[in-house]
């Protein structure tokens, strides 16, 4: 029986694989029937987020003759029903690109259609706010082109081999027979697919029903078979594409709306029909590179959509240039930069992955899979793809091709780059058989060489995902299984895929009262997975459950597994204080927390370290002595790297003289563990509950007062040099449109004087050339020292950088990164760490420096203005976000 954290039921059931995906902010999004149901981790009895589905009209792209409805490539067409909306795949884009800087969702449903969606940011509401239909900019952009047929451009290869496309984008039908049984494959049960059970010992099996892969039939039609009646002559008919006729009868007997649609062929209808019939969405990682025009920083990525045509089409978007709470319009509109023929029939599967070669450029690499049972691997520089501005070309180069005797679809794939290894690329490839392989693709030699295969499931495979770097893979498949492997380089080997936790509890089995799994995701922070599962509805009670309870979404800890990671044997577990963990499983957890902290360091990953957090209040409430353990030892790395230098017996003094050569991020991680999991309120329940705990407490809330005091000098400091730059480029004649605008200049002077025998020597001598500004300063930055209060204004006088008293007694709220104050009349942004209110947000570059802006070394003109504000937190590092009633979603990154 796993362990679960917490499990919660949906009310609507999955249909197709890889159900499931976890943003980088701490949101899971679950493709669930007619909805896609979005969740808080932390908050799983709270409030839901919803994307509601449905029916999108057909694109008119033609009519054809009556007698050609009969042409077996327009079959498929002619015998759709109408169907209620479902969910196909789902992708969350990297963090950033919403305009509240979290993430956007694509949706690509059964109809083919892909939609962009949003959180209801000043809406108010529980339903995801669309902000781009994809398909209709596609249809618009072959209307434009004729659909390549006139001016022989690249899409017109879509027409070149005509009965290729007429079976392949079609019909569906596979190239190649399904394979035989291997020699010495035990027998297992053939898994069923849409209502077709997949035999891969036939031979002479139809392969079309093995293109779709939806695991059940999404809804019974409700509708009667329309008849059809052929006549004699050459009437022209409309038939409605994307899998989705309408009234097949009203079409028939009526042509007097498509008069203006063109006469084409039924080749021609059917190649149309499956360009625009998307069936997989993914967005590839956060990439930057510099503005043709501009010359400054941009950071975008780029969402492939595989279709039944075998194109994949590429929509680059950008992050907004500035971010907003308050009702407003972001633009950045998605544009469609390149179509890729990368197979001749239906693309199944997609994934990303970044690859730096050993060197400092970096390329995206796009793996794909196929109906017809190939995968292929992609490289594309990135300058080449900024470059792109439109569909005719995309640098995407073929470097390896899977080549297997295997001819079983492809149900889900994933790519990562092993730790430690600079040339190799791991790639995992699910197929409907229910087979797993692995194969490692060396970057050097353009190599790719078998590294495992296995019959891992009895049915199809329906999710797959990298964890740890590649030391080991998750798996889970429609014979209701899931499952961890440790990939040590030519091999896998199960391990059980749940590991023990002190806070776990006896609870059901949820295989027992489940028949599927639809999906597996990984969280941000590497020590929870989470399972999306179909209940069986005969053995749920019929009255209460079978009902409202259609799946469950199972939230499982992985941290205590050893799956490969080098092991810290420094860590003491000779004493364990829970009778559900062994010392290995101490060994494991702690290895394991250490190493996703470790990875947080890098500024380029977001903050979003909730797994880590309440695994780390977990042990405090049921192992506190191992706790303190692996928090010292993290501290002591933290700071320098020598676990003698730090501890919790150190002077304070010594502690204190080293946080100004700490990075501004691990300085943000300190804030995160000292707040949420060493001061929290969790009930200390272990040995140690009652003696001892007071010096702890001390020193861990003396370190974070240390912490916040340097933040806040760094801050300042940034802000006066920002001041010192913006002055040089007025009195250069440089143009600092672009630039960051500092403000509250005058409060932070305020701070800086009332705090003169604590701040560090070179932010008072900042502080002294921006008084020898004089009137100069106004232009440079916004420096008011007069304040009043919103409510009575009465004058308000700087005596805390926190919060503010008028006269009358209003307390006010300052804001935590330039301390005025905050409005009372427009919406703020809100920490949900420290609790901090922020009206002005701080620039890109203040998270990104290397080197703290108090270096008597640090030059204020190599400081980079250019970037755009962000929503995080100068204290937490954590996305801001919008203060929302306790009855709407919110994300908890901590």
């Amino acid at each position: 029986m796993a362990p679960q954290y917490q499990a919660v039921t949906l009310i609507a059931s999955p249909s197709y694989p890889n159900a499931i995906a976890w943003s980088s902010d701490n949101l899971v999004a679950v493709a669930s029937g007619h909805i896609v149901t979005i969740l808080n981790p932390a908050a799983l009895d709270g409030p839901r987020g919803v994307v509601g589905l449905r029916r999108s009209d057909p694109f008119p792209i033609g009519v054809v003759n009556r007698e050609d409805l009969f042409e077996p490539c327009l079959v498929p067409t002619c015998l759709a029903r109408d169907a209620e909306p479902c969910a196909r795949s789902i992708s969350w884009s990297p963090q950033g690109f919403a305009p509240n800087s979290g993430c956007l969702l694509a949706v690509c449903t059964v109809d083919g259609h892909v939609k962009l969606y949003r959180s209801p940011i000043w809406e108010i509401c529980d339903e995801w706010v669309q902000v781009a239909d994809l398909s209709q900019l596609l249809f618009s952009y072959y209307k434009t082109i004729n659909f390549g047929e006139d001016n022989g451009s690249h899409l017109t290869s879509l027409n070149i081999n005509t009965e290729e496309t007429e079976v392949l984008g079609s019909t569906c039908e596979l190239q190649d027979p399904l394979s035989r049984r291997d020699p010495g494959q035990r027998k297992r049960k053939p898994p069923r697919v849409d209502d077709y059970i997949y035999d891969g010992n036939k031979d002479d099996l139809d392969a079309s029903n093995d293109a779709d892969f939806s695991l059940k039939p999404c809804s019974k039609s409700k509708k009667k078979s329309s008849k059809k009646t052929a006549k004699h002559g050459q009437e022209p008919v409309s038939v409605n594409g994307q899998g989705s006729t309408g009234n097949s009868k009203a079409s028939l007997s009526s042509n007097g709306g498509n008069k203006s649609l063109p006469l084409i062929t039924a080749k021609q209808y059917a190649c149309r029909d499956a360009c625009l019939s998307s069936l997989v969405v993914a967005w590839s990682p956060l990439v930057s590179s510099s503005d043709k025009i501009s010359c400054l920083l941009r950071h975008w990525c780029v969402l492939a959509v595989g279709s039944k045509s075998g194109n994949v089409y590429f929509w680059k978007l950008y992050k907004p240039e500035y971010y907003t709470i308050d009702a407003g319009v972001v633009n950045s509109d998605p544009m469609l930069i390149g179509v890729l023929q990368a197979h001749k029939s239906w693309v199944s599967a997609i994934t990303w992955e970044v690859s730096s070669e050993g060197s400092s450029t970096s390329s995206l690499l796009l793996a794909t899979g196929c109906s017809d049972g190939s995968v292929k691997i992609w490289l594309a520089n990135i300058e080449g793809l900024n470059r792109c501005t439109n569909a005719e070309e995309v640098p995407f180069a073929l470097v390896a091709k899977v080549t297997t005797d295997l001819s079983a679809p492809v149900s889900a794939i994933s790519l990562a780059v092993p730790a430690g290894s600079q040339y190799e690329i791991n790639l995992a490839i699910g197929r409907v058989s229910g087979s797993l392989e692995t194969w490692t693709w060396n970057t050097c030699s353009s190599k790719i060489e078998n590294t495992n295969a296995c019959h891992a499931h009895d049915q199809v495979v329906t999710g797959l995902s990298w964890g740890m770097d590649g030391y080991c893979l998750y798996s889970c498949s429609q014979d209701n299984s899931a499952r961890c492997w440790m990939y040590n380089g030519n091999h896998l080997e199960e391990i059980p895929v749940h590991t023990n936790f002190p806070e776990s509890k006896e609870s059901t089995d949820l295989s027992e009262v489940s028949d599927r799994c639809f999906g597996i995701t990984l969280a941000p922070g590497g020590q929870m997975i989470a399972v999306v599962r179909g209940l069986d509805l005969n053995v749920l009670d019929q009255m209460y459950q079978a009902r409202t309870q259609k799946a469950v979404v199972e939230f499982i800890w992985i941290g205590g597994q050893f799956v490969g990671i080098p092991l810290d044997r420094s860590i003491d577990v000779c004493n364990p204080q829970s009778s559900i963990l062994s010392s290995s499983n101490f060994l494991w957890w702690g290895s394991n927390i250490l190493w996703s902290l470790k990875k947080y360091e890098n500024v380029e990953k977001g903050l979003a370290l909730w797994d880590v957090v309440a695994a780390l209040q977990g042990f405090k409430k049921y192992a506190p002595s191992f706790l303190e353990t692996l928090m010292d030892m993290w501290i002591s790395a933290l700071f320098s790297g020598d676990p003698q230098c730090v501890s919790i017996n150190a002077p304070s003094c010594s502690r204190h003289d080293m946080l100004p050569s700490v990075s501004l991020r691990k300085l943000h991680l300190l804030n995160i563990i000292c707040r949420k999991v060493m001061l929290s309120n969790h009930v200390q329940l272990g040995p140690d509950a009652e003696n001892g705990n007071d010096s702890k407490t001390e020193f861990w809330n003396t370190l974070l007062i240390r912490s916040e005091r340097e933040l806040r000098e760094r801050l300042v400091g940034f802000t006066f040099a920002a001041v010192l730059k913006r002055t040089a480029y007025s009195f250069n004649g440089t143009s600092t449109e672009n630039s960051w605008f500092p403000v509250g200049v005058a409060q932070m002077d305020s701070w800086v004087s009332m705090n003169d025998g604590e701040v560090h020597n070179q932010l008072k001598y900042l502080i002294s050339r921006i008084k020898d500004l004089g009137n100069r300063i106004n232009s440079a930055c916004g420096y008011s020292v007069e304040e009043t209060c919103p409510y009575c204004s009465a004058p308000v006088h700087f005596e805390s950088a926190d919060v503010a008293i008028c006269r009358e007694r209003h307390t006010l709220t300052r804001c935590r990164a330039s301390m005025i104050l905050c409005s009372v009349l427009q919406p703020v942004w809100h920490c949900v760490c420290c609790g901090g209110m922020v009206d002005k947000l701080p620039p890109q570059s203040f998270f990104a420096m290397q080197a703290p802006p108090l270096d008597a070394n640090q030059d204020e003109g190599s400081l980079d203005l250019s970037g755009p504000a962000v929503p995080l937190c100068p204290f937490c590092g954590v996305l801001l976000q919008r203060s929302t009633p306790a009855f709407l979603l919110s994300t908890s990154p901590v």
